[in-house]
């Protein structure tokens, strides 16, 4: 599990833990193209057969979804019914958020929930898009990690643990390393070419329970 607002431990109470990623970003910036993950490579509930089965890019249309209703895009999606999967994100949208506003009252500010729902959206539903190398294959772009960073800053209100809450992240190949290169997604838009701007400021999620989700 990643330290964030999440837990209500660690980086969440404020206080403490810094993440160390000075070994992660040497390997992440040397030459080379940014490694993609190839949408049916990765686990998901799609498919005929239960070897077959995997995630798929498939096509959300606007206003299909209720909860995440900014998501109208091609999305590699690891459930069948998105629309089914949209009522779950919501109910463990509003469960965590309840539970936030008990532990940590002085968090939930109008900024940080409208965020945090967007973001919740983003990465429960991420966007995906032929790959031009390997027609009929689809990759999965990650959200770009000053997107990431500004986030977590909607709720956390601190740099560098919004910083550090983004490297784990990287790791775990949702968020871009901050490389020019790399084709990302910022409030559900595509871009390439991130800048270290630091000035889109949206959202937050639960990294533990997406990883959760993703295992079940």
């Amino acid at each position: 599990d990643t330290e964030g607002l999440d837990d209500g431990d660690g980086a969440d109470a404020g206080g403490a833990k810094q993440v160390e990623v000075a070994s992660y970003f040497t390997e992440f910036t040397r030459v080379g193209p940014y490694p993609y993950q190839v949408c049916a490579d990765l686990p998901g509930e799609i498919g005929e057969t239960d070897a077959t089965k995997s995630a798929r890019c498939i096509p959300v249309e606007s206003g299909e979804l209720e909860f995440c209703g900014e998501v109208a895009y091609d999305t590699c999606s690891r459930v069948i019914s998105p629309i089914l999967y949209d009522e779950q994100i919501a109910a463990s949208h509003d469960e965590r958020l309840a539970r936030w506003e008990l532990e940590f009252p002085a968090l939930v500010t109008t900024e940080c929930t409208e965020a945090f729902q967007l973001y919740f959206c983003l990465l429960a539903f991420p966007r995906c898009e032929e790959d031009t190398d390997d027609l009929g294959s689809f990759l999965e772009l990650p959200l770009c990690f000053d997107y990431c960073v500004n986030a977590h800053m909607a709720c956390i209100g601190d740099q560098l643990l919004s910083q550090a809450a983004c490297d784990k992240a990287v790791v775990q190949g949702r968020v871009a390393p901050p490389r020019a290169d790399v084709t990302c997604v910022s409030r559900g838009v595509r871009t390439l070419g991130v800048s270290l701007v630091y000035a889109l400021a949206v959202a937050l999620l639960s990294w533990s329970f997406v990883s959760r989700l993703e295992e079940s």
